[in-house]
């Protein structure tokens, strides 16, 4: 008997009803937000992903699903849905009729996990993208929006968490000092984490690895190394939270 790919399920008729018991629920906020509906192929050009996710980052290294295709072309199926949503805007030029577009996209997405509950090989996604404005109001708004979404479904037990990475100009002070943080503590890092610390040490405060998680427990405060536009972005973006009643905590480690 053939059966379904490892990590890949079967969607049976009375599942299908519950699934878009969901996404209708989804769709409507999405609307209520002024959100279009957009939809990408599932397969791309591998260097996409790799451009967009970069070349260093587990998805890339260890999850996507690659193959050649009769041309020798490298695809990949689509590990998530940012990357082909601004592939599709500039391929198609929507920016030029609208300098704010408002696209989201639900569908199924595969990385190259190992299968446990409630994580699996191919899963589905609900993805809001907000491109051309750069605005504390306009973060806000998609967490706001993500937190009306999880209510309309029922949802009452939420915990939203929020962060700052800052930009290009003042995360690579961040980066130095979290990587000196973290070579004196290599010794308890896990062998992943240990190779990220030269690639991409960003990535260690992502791990769920005990020890690892221990280590950054201590780690340096990502606020102190904020620039002044990004330190009053961020402050703007809690503004905007207080003012639209979203509750949310502070998370550094994120």
């Amino acid at each position: 008997m053939i059966k379904a790919i490892k990590g890949m399920n079967d969607l049976l008729p009375q599942e299908v009803e519950r699934w878009r018991w969901v996404e209708e629920r989804a769709r409507q906020v999405l609307g209520l937000y002024g959100f279009s509906e957009i939809r990408t192929p599932i397969v791309e050009h591998t260097d996409l992903f790799e451009r967009g996710l970069g070349q260093y980052t587990d998805v890339v290294e260890k999850q996507m699903y690659t193959f050649p295709d009769k041309s020798g072309s490298s695809l990949t199926l689509r590990p998530e849905a940012t990357a082909s949503i601004l592939r599709a805007v500039i391929e198609h030029g929507l920016l030029s009729s609208d300098p704010i577009q408002k696209l989201y996209s639900i569908g199924p997405m595969f990385r190259y996990e190992r299968p446990q509950k409630g994580r699996y090989r191919q899963f589905h996604q609900i993805n809001a993208e907000r491109i051309g404005e750069e605005s504390p109001f306009s973060d806000a708004e998609c967490i706001c929006m993500a937190y009306d979404m999880c209510k309309a479904m029922g949802l009452d037990r939420l915990s939203i968490e929020v962060n700052s990475l800052g930009c290009k100009e003042c995360r690579p002070a961040f980066r130095s000092a979290l990587k000196e943080f973290l070579y004196n503590s290599r010794s308890a890092l896990c062998d992943d984490c240990k190779r990220r610390l030269e690639t991409n040490p960003l990535r260690v405060l992502d791990c769920k690895n005990p020890s690892c998680r221990e280590v950054v427990r201590d780690a340096p405060n990502v606020e102190e190394y904020l620039c002044g536009a990004c330190s009053e972005h961020y402050s703007g973006v809690l503004r905007d939270l207080d003012i639209m009643g979203v509750p949310y905590s502070k998370n550094n480690l994120l």
